[in-house]
């Protein structure tokens, strides 16, 4: 994670990435903090312990259209 021009980004690395809050939209505290300028970041971080963090999970179900199935 890391600041710049007043955004934060977020790496591959961080635990944020698979967090609930995060891949919903929902206010995060830690990126909340943030945003507001509560704390701020001097260099970058890797948020790996984060005691917000909710693990999301994504599913994927394949649907079949019998209707347009042109595999005969």
């Amino acid at each position: 994670m890391y600041c710049e021009d007043g955004k934060i980004f977020i790496d591959d690395d961080d635990q944020c990435i698979y967090c609930k809050n995060y891949a919903e939209g929902v206010s995060c505290p830690l990126l909340t903090a943030l945003g507001l300028g509560v704390v701020y970041l001097e260099d970058s971080l890797t948020v790996a312990n984060c005691g917000f963090f909710e693990k999301f999970e994504r599913h994927l179900h394949i649907v079949r259209d019998d209707e347009n199935d042109n595999s005969d």
